[in-house]
């Protein structure tokens, strides 16, 4: 009795653990806090879940860079967002919570085997040193390459303008220059490896844009993230900004 009740538990562990990892979909995201945000409806990443097509799946961390998603982490303790086109914005906790298929790039590219990838990441990097910038985006690279993902399937999202504010900027170092440094050394790394989608290049020619260095401020009604207390906030790309964003990105990755 004792045998069968262990033997139970361990195929209901087994049973639970492949039902946290998700089955093959047409496109994964993995991103920062501009793609998956506990505080936010208005960002990057809820927009894009509604003008993909498809079966797709969209993982968005705080704080993180692509480090955080290929090796031990380092920003585990953050909550991960998880987008589908059935849940816009589903909170699947941190640390232990989340298995491996869900923040480690390696399993989760093995788990959903994607007809395509779209990274978006670079702004949490742009205060590192150039050589950190370039290993953690060959590591990326050649992680996706080895799970069997082609150039042609892959794009890379890079920053872009940064937000207008009402007084201070509150990260000061988040400027036009900065922004360009940190998208040439991504844009060199990934070397034909990863279709580029330079942010500024996407956002130069929108309404959004005042022509210089800043995207308008312009929320969403009833919608956080782009008022009240983040007036401030110029790194979030958020409201209107964010949603015309999402669907130039949309027309790239899916002509």
């Amino acid at each position: 009795m004792k045998l069968f009740a262990t033997a139970f538990v361990f195929v209901h562990l087994t049973f639970l653990a492949h039902a946290q990892c998700p089955s093959p979909v047409d496109i994964l995201v993995v991103g920062d806090s501009q793609s998956g945000a506990t505080w936010s409806k208005t960002y990057f990443g809820n927009f894009l879940a509604s003008c993909l097509q498809g079966n797709f799946v969209i993982y968005g961390r705080g704080a993180t860079v692509p480090a955080n998603w290929i090796g031990s982490g380092g920003m585990d303790h953050i909550e991960t967002i998880q987008r589908t086109s059935s849940n816009n914005h589903l909170n699947i906790g941190a640390g232990e919570t989340v298995p491996l298929c869900k923040k480690r790039i390696g399993p989760m590219l093995e788990a959903h085997t994607p007809k395509k990838v779209l990274f978006q990441f670079g702004g949490n990097m742009i205060t590192s040193a150039e050589d950190v910038v370039i290993q953690q985006v060959d590591r990326l690279m050649v992680t996706a390459m080895e799970k069997g993902i082609k150039s042609q399937n892959c794009f890379f999202l890079m920053p872009t303008y940064e937000m207008e504010v009402e007084s201070r900027r509150n990260v000061p170092h988040r400027n036009l220059s900065n922004v360009q440094k940190i998208n040439r050394l991504i844009t060199q790394t990934i070397a034909g490896r990863c279709q580029v989608i330079d942010g500024l290049d996407v956002m130069k020619d929108s309404p959004y844009f005042d022509g210089k260095e800043l995207l308008r401020r312009v929320p969403i009604e009833g919608k956080p993230g782009c008022g009240g207390a983040a007036v401030n906030d110029n790194v979030h790309v958020c409201g209107e900004a964010a949603r015309d964003l999402s669907e130039r990105v949309c027309a790239i990755i899916q002509p």
